[in-house]
């Protein structure tokens, strides 16, 4: 009986470590690294899981209307250019896809900020170095907001579990979305605001993320988001109806992404499926330098079995309580 008992109170401090990594997500990362990159003005990076590689967007064009985005493996080395042509295509304003995320199938969406369209970008063509995405007139494109100039559309999120995406309006006013029942044929889908991220106190939001698509799925936190404010040099972990769960500075990357004091700040991230989060800086209109930076999961995350067997250990100890009431009461 004492080894059932001992056992059971093992399952109840695992369970009780677990809730403990539930509260405060954010406070199990550390820097992996922090690596210049060649890709200008870096505006967003999604983590592809058929092929373990990070691609990084580039928001301003060249002068023929594509933009040069870059493909990267996970210690941070480019791998590829990626081009996107189409550009001009949009119309009287610059091209500004400052979102990007993996949708699977060797396909992006990309979150244009002005227009407030997300896009499906497939890869048509491959060379040493080179890939070539839809261009940007081709793509289908869902409509998530009213044109809204420089202060739009700023990140994307697709959740693989659910098939809905999440996005954040940058300002004027701050916005989370969630964007169900997607239909790229149609170019359909259904709209809704989560919470007001005022609440929150950031300045601006710069970017989204999921973090069911990975070892977090079956956990406590698998449903919520992470929300970045390059402004504030700051990443939020978030409930979907606004609650705070934790929290990451990263004001001390601020001297290494912005020595200028020129602007440069952190505009995307994402995660991949041992729960990194990988983080990349634009150069604050040219003084500055672009960086990828990992930050590193550290804390450890049961299996879905292994939440299974801390409940039954929940269930035995009270059990063993029960039986040595019993006992207690017939003596």
């Amino acid at each position: 009986m004492k080894t059932i008992f001992l056992r059971a109170g093992i399952a109840l401090l695992a369970f009780s470590a677990a809730s403990s990594n539930a509260a405060g997500l954010l406070d199990h990362y550390t820097t992996g690294y922090a690596k210049a990159i060649d890709t200008k003005e870096a505006s967003a990076i999604a983590y592809n899981w058929d092929t373990r590689t990070l691609m990084v967007t580039n928001d301003e064009e060249e002068n023929d209307g594509s933009s040069i985005f870059g493909e990267y493996d996970l210690a941070g080395n480019k791998t590829a250019n990626i081009v996107l042509a189409g550009c001009l295509s949009l119309g009287s304003a610059q091209c500004d896809p400052e979102g990007l995320t993996y949708v699977g199938g060797g396909q992006y969406v990309v979150a244009e900020e002005r227009y407030q369209d997300i896009a499906l970008l497939s890869q048509i063509g491959s060379s040493a170095g080179t890939r070539t995405y839809t261009a940007y007139n081709d793509a289908p494109t869902v409509s998530v907001g009213p044109n809204a100039g420089n202060s739009g559309l700023e990140g994307i999120a697709f959740n693989r579990v659910t098939g809905d995406y999440y996005g954040v309006k940058e300002t004027s006013s701050q916005t989370i979305w969630k964007i169900s029942d997607v239909d790229f044929v149609n170019e359909t889908a259904t709209v809704t605001t989560l919470f007001d991220p005022s609440v929150l106190g950031l300045n601006r939001l710069s970017d989204i993320a999921v973090l069911s698509n990975g070892q977090f799925a079956a956990t406590p936190f698998g449903d919520n988001l992470l929300i970045l404010s390059g402004r504030s040099f700051k990443i939020l972990e978030v409930t979907q109806t606004g609650t705070v769960v934790s929290s990451f500075d990263l004001s001390g990357f601020k001297s290494l992404v912005d020595p200028m004091n020129a602007g440069g700040k952190f505009e995307g991230l994402t995660l991949d499926e041992a729960g990194n989060i990988y983080l990349v800086s634009d150069d604050g209109d040219g003084p500055n330098q672009s960086y990828l930076v990992k930050l590193s999961y550290n804390g450890a995350v049961p299996e879905p079995a292994t939440w299974a067997m801390m409940i039954a250990g929940l269930g035995l100890v009270g059990a063993s309580k029960r039986r040595t009431a019993r006992r207690t009461a017939i003596a």
